[in-house]
């Protein structure tokens, strides 16, 4: 896959995540959103774990390297752990984050 496919690809991913993710905070709440993120976070995770390639840098500019082999997979794991915990526990994590409505935490 060329650099320019790939960028094209997780651009529209970011797009669809964020469009998901402001479109469950309205329709939803917070909690639904937190979910969302969580979701979000499990996909990259598994997705870097699988290729062994993590991308660091400034948004919206090319990587300025890549982590490889066993450090990308212990990212990815730590990335997919975070989303099984906003996935668990969305409630505390809208409350933490200062999202949640007055008098709900």
């Amino acid at each position: 896959m060329s650099s320019q496919t790939r960028h094209r690809i997780e651009w529209y991913a970011g797009l669809a995540f964020f469009i998901a993710f402001i479109g469950a905070h309205l329709i939803f709440g917070a909690k639904a959103a937190v979910k969302v993120a969580g979701v979000a976070c499990v996909g990259s995770g598994l997705l870097w774990m699988i290729r062994r390639s993590v991308p660091v840098g400034i948004e919206g500019r090319r990587p300025s390297f890549y982590l490889s082999g066993l450090l990308a997979f212990i990212v990815g794991a730590a990335i997919v752990a975070v989303g099984v915990v906003l996935l668990a526990y969305s409630s505390l994590a809208t409350c933490l984050l200062g999202w949640a409505p007055d008098g709900e935490c």
